[in-house]
């Protein structure tokens, strides 16, 4: 299979490139600059200078190509009003582009990378991908994206991510760094679910995705134990060694989410079952 990415020089990508040359697939990525491009050619993709919001750059990535996957994203800067809109643009924008661009070279099968978060419902009922959506205003952008993949007439294939961690996301760092200095504060009182996915399981279940889902697929690729956070927080304070965090940062809606459908669907299993072995 002939697989263009778009998004290749991030986070998702980093991961996703690797697991589809293991598997025998040719990749064909774009980026925008010099050293993004000669990175992934040392791994033996071929690549053009090119960004999601440019059709005409995409078309040479795409030409000959069976799939064509949408991991893009702008991970906002930290800070107290971090800005979102380069990641809504590419969100809304850049996919409206990409499909568009799809049409043009004749690629109909089309893999999309969006959020279980979109589930979040705020109670501990554990939901599969029929739950109605809960967006909240940061993540309008996701529903507006879906909503863009759904209409586009492709062979489309939706994969919801939960919360990721693992290399190059930065975020047990985060917690162990914070762990380590005290200030790892609970979510509300820590009650609210999260449901998590090792970003390594998340690329393995975006290539499974392109191998076999059903075209109109939406697949939430989660671990097997959405956790509360008061559970998972004080796990990571434990491997500190540091005291339990304590309540009072901002409120998070639960988000406890089945992966029930895409294990039938694709014979998938996350390699790490669990934040226990994910973090370990």
């Amino acid at each position: 299979m002939r697989a263009a990415v778009i998004g290749a020089t991030g986070i998702l990508g980093g991961h996703l490139i690797p697991r589809l040359i293991e598997r025998g697939h040719r990749v064909s990525a774009v980026a925008r600059t010099a050293a993004k491009r000669a990175a992934l050619e040392r791994l033996g993709v071929v690549v053009f200078e090119g960004d999601i919001l440019d059709r005409a750059s995409l078309a040479p990535a795409l030409t000959g190509a069976d799939v064509a996957f949408h991991v893009a994203t702008v991970i906002p800067r930290a800070g107290p009003s971090p800005d979102r809109s380069p990641n809504d643009r590419v969100r809304r924008e850049g996919t409206e582009t990409l499909i568009a661009a799809c049409r043009d070279a004749g690629v109909r099968r089309y893999v999309q990378q969006s959020i279980a978060h979109l589930l979040a419902a705020g109670d501990d009922r554990l939901v599969d991908e029929d739950a109605p959506l809960h967006p909240t205003p940061v993540a309008q952008s996701a529903v507006d994206m879906e909503v863009s993949v759904r209409r586009s007439g492709l062979d489309w294939i939706i994969v919801r991510g939960g919360m990721f961690y693992g290399p190059g996301t930065g975020r047990e760092r985060q917690w162990r760094e914070a762990a380590r200095h005290g200030s790892l504060p609970l979510p509300g009182v820590g009650s609210a679910y999260i449901s998590l996915i090792r970003v390594a399981d998340m690329a393995s279940a975006c290539v499974l995705a392109a191998e076999r889902a059903a075209p109109g697929s939406v697949l939430a690729a989660v671990d097997d134990a959405p956790i509360a956070f008061r559970e998972l927080l004080g796990h990571i304070a434990a491997l500190e060694n540091a005291p339990p965090p304590s309540p009072g940062g901002p409120a998070i809606r639960s988000c406890r989410v089945s992966n029930a459908r895409i294990k039938a669907a694709l014979s998938w299993t996350p390699f790490y079952r669990t934040y226990r072995s994910g973090l370990a």
